[in-house]
């Protein structure tokens, strides 16, 4: 098992995770990067028509290997 951390953005306020989570491997956490995504688009909606969200997972030493992002846009479509 290593530690793995989740540095969050919802392109509002960013996190920086301290604590961090134990997974078997690499996949694992970039699995749970996934997950962490699903649960912050979640969070956000209904809120507003165009999101952001991203997730950095770093090593158990620190250092970042994996980004995932998650963009929404919504808009209106006029009416003829």
């Amino acid at each position: 098992m290593a530690r793995f951390y989740f540095d969050t953005d919802d392109g509002t306020a960013a996190d920086a995770d301290d604590e961090g989570v134990d997974f078997p491997d690499r996949e694992s956490a970039k699995n749970a990067a996934h997950a962490i995504l699903a649960v912050m688009i979640g969070e956000k909606l209904p809120i507003s028509d165009n999101i952001g969200l991203r997730v950095v997972v770093r090593d158990e030493y620190g250092r970042p290997f994996y980004r995932a992002g998650l963009n929404l846009e919504g808009a209106e479509i006029p009416q003829a």
